[in-house]
């Protein structure tokens, strides 16, 4: 006679307690994975509004502190009674003394567009002159955008003030995200216009 084979096997309870501990393994392991992705797209779309509005305060900053007038009024501060801060700023180019242009900053949408704006008057398109200038019949000038560009996008709001030196204030969002830049730039030639 001969002795019954011993199988060796794992019982039902100990295939469910195997299945249920993998089972918990890879949960925590998703989760964890799940976690990152989050923490991932929340740096990048915060770096993403960053370096918009770094491009966008070196961009104006340089080009302001070039400006030979800057032709928007603006308040003397944020709060200033009856006179709130303009969401766009115009300023003459001191880049380029040959002719004369003006720069304009302004928030259209979530974009801000860069503009390159000439005045001239209509007897003489070709002859640019201030924005501020009359012709013989006291008439001001012609503007004309010579270019426009969009230079960032997801700003939520900028707005410019200050009496002698001009201070940016931008907000940028981006789906749930804000981050807030505020600087102030003194010219270097700049005579302020009226305001």
């Amino acid at each position: 006679m001969s002795q019954p084979l011993k199988k060796s096997a794992f019982t039902l309870i100990e295939l469910v307690a195997v299945v249920a501990l993998g089972s918990l393994i890879f949960l925590l392991i998703y989760q964890m994975y799940d976690a990152s992705q989050i923490i991932f797209k929340q740096s990048n779309t915060t770096l993403e509004l960053a370096q918009n509005g770094r491009v966008v305060l070196d961009r104006l900053s340089r080009e302001l502190r070039q400006a030979k007038v800057i032709a928007t009024p603006l308040p003397a501060d944020k709060n200033q009674n009856g006179f709130p801060p303009p969401n766009s700023l115009l300023f003459e180019n001191g880049h380029d003394a040959a002719t004369i242009q003006y720069l304009r900053y302004q928030l259209t949408g979530n974009a801000l567009h860069r503009q390159v704006v000439t005045y001239a008057f209509a007897p003489n398109p070709d002859v640019y002159v201030h924005y501020d200038d009359v012709d013989q019949f006291g008439q001001r000038p012609q503007e004309t955008i010579a270019e426009d560009r969009v230079i960032a996008e997801y700003i939520s709001e900028i707005n410019f003030y200050g009496s002698d030196q001009v201070t940016i204030e931008l907000n940028l969002v981006k789906k749930n995200y804000h981050y807030y830049l505020l600087t102030t730039v003194g010219g270097r030639n700049a005579l302020y216009g009226p305001g």
